[in-house]
C-alpha cells in the first residue's frame, strides 16, 4: 500500500491545478488505518478567511473504473454527496463536462456554482479534476468564492482501487458565529461522502459480479 500511496503522490504532484502541499506522504499508522479500511484525512486552513483545503485517503473493493463511472454518473451524484440536490450538465464529453451544482445545506441556506470538470485516464489512474468557472448573472450571495479539487483513483489490485480526493473551498464571507458550517462543509461532509463512495461503488461492483 506504501508504493501505492507514493504513486498517487507523484502523479499528484504533475497536475498543475494541485498545491505544493499535495507533495505530502502518510506516516505508518495512517498507512495501516488505510490498508484495514479507514479514511485517512489531512485537513487545514488555507490563507484566504474560512477557506480550507482537505486531502483525503481510502481503499476501496471495487475497480476504479467501477468508481470513476460512479463519480461522473451527474445524475446519480445526489444519491451519495451530502447536500447536493442536483446537478445541471451543460456540456458533456469524453475528455470532462460543464454543470451546475445546487446545494441545500442548513439553516435552509441554498448555495449555487458552475464547474468545469476534466477527465484523464491513463490506468492504473483515473483522475477527474475540477476548477470553478464563472456562471453569468449569478449573485454572489447565491454562490461561494472558490472550488477546485480532484478525484484521483489508482488500481491497485484486479479489483481494487485506492482513492485520493483533494479540494480547495473558499465559502466566502460566513456570519458571525457560523463559522462551524465551514468545518461542517469541509472534513465532516467529505467524510460522509467518500464513505457514500465507497458503498456505492463496492455494491454496484458487487451486483456485476453476481450478474456474470
Amino acid at each position: 500500500m506504501a508504493v501505492s500511496i507514493r504513486g498517487l503522490l507523484l502523479l499528484a504532484a504533475c497536475c498543475a491545478c494541485l498545491p505544493a502541499w499535495a507533495n505530502h506522504t502518510l506516516s505508518d499508522k495512517e498507512q495501516a488505518r488505510l490498508a484495514s479500511g479507514n479514511i485517512v484525512v489531512h485537513a487545514k486552513d488555507a490563507e484566504a478567511e474560512h477557506s480550507k483545503e482537505v486531502h483525503a485517503f481510502l481503499r476501496i473493493d471495487a475497480p476504479a473504473s467501477v468508481v470513476f463511472s460512479l463519480i461522473t454518473d451527474y445524475a446519480r451524484l445526489p444519491e451519495f454527496m451530502p447536500n447536493l440536490a442536483k446537478v445541471e450538465v451543460l456540456e458533456e464529453s469524453r475528455d470532462g463536462a460543464l454543470a451546475n451544482y445546487f446545494l441545500d445545506l442548513p439553516f435552509g441556506v441554498h448555495k449555487r456554482y458552475r464547474l468545469k470538470l476534466d477527465y484523464e485516464i491513463k490506468p492504473p489512474y483515473w483522475r477527474m479534476a475540477w476548477e470553478k468557472e464563472a456562471w453569468p448573472g449569478l449573485n454572489p450571495d447565491d454562490t461561494i468564492v472558490d472550488t477546485r479539487g480532484y478525484w484521483l483513483l489508482e488500481a491497485t489490485k484486479e479489483h481494487e482501487s485506492l482513492l485520493h480526493y483533494y479540494t480547495y473551498t473558499n465559502p466566502g464571507h460566513v456570519p458571525f458565529g457560523l463559522g462551524w458550517i465551514v468545518d461542517y462543509l469541509t472534513k465532516e461532509t467529505i467524510v460522509e461522502l467518500l464513505k457514500n463512495t465507497k458503498e456505492h461503488a463496492e455494491e454496484q461492483w458487487k451486483k456485476t459480479v453476481q450478474s456474470s
